[in-house]
């Protein structure tokens, strides 16, 4: 099985309400996107980490991308027409070769936990050329009431 959607990491999300209490600031930008190929099988119910199963292997490679991924800046919390709305400054990557299918969005400060998971529909490739991922008008994650 491989990606088949995006989603919220809910176990993480439990974790931000609970005793644990998280406490991931989504306003705080130490969020980095990593980018996956298509091994990977997104478990939105059980998955919590960056660099554990299955998030350890089949990452992309490749020119101009770091290991890890990029700083995702320019983060937003708004709340507007019973929506709380998270976005993020779209993320482009130039002079890049490489292959991606999806990203997962974690916080290395939070011992690198995994907030969502972000698949772009289908592999999407570079030779030499920009990576752009351009998020949707409506954020890249949004909670309704």
């Amino acid at each position: 099985m491989a990606w088949v959607g995006s989603g919220l990491m809910m176990a993480t999300q439990v974790d931000q309400w609970d005793p644990s209490a998280l406490a991931i600031d989504l306003t705080a930008e130490d969020g980095k996107l990593a980018l996956w190929g298509s091994s990977i099988t997104p478990n939105f119910a059980t998955d919590t980490t960056y660099n554990s199963a299955p998030w350890n292997s089949g990452q992309s490679t490749g020119a101009g991308y770091t290991t890890g991924g990029p700083l995702a800046l320019g983060s937003t919390l708004t709340v507007s027409s019973g929506f709380a709305k998270y976005d993020l400054d779209n993320i482009e990557l130039t002079e890049t070769t490489l292959i991606s299918e999806g990203g997962l969005l974690y916080f290395p400060n939070k011992s690198n936990r995994a907030l969502l998971a972000v698949w772009w529909g289908e592999a999407l490739e570079t030779q030499d050329g920009t990576f752009l991922i351009t998020w949707h008008s409506d954020g890249v994650a949004r909670l309704s009431n």
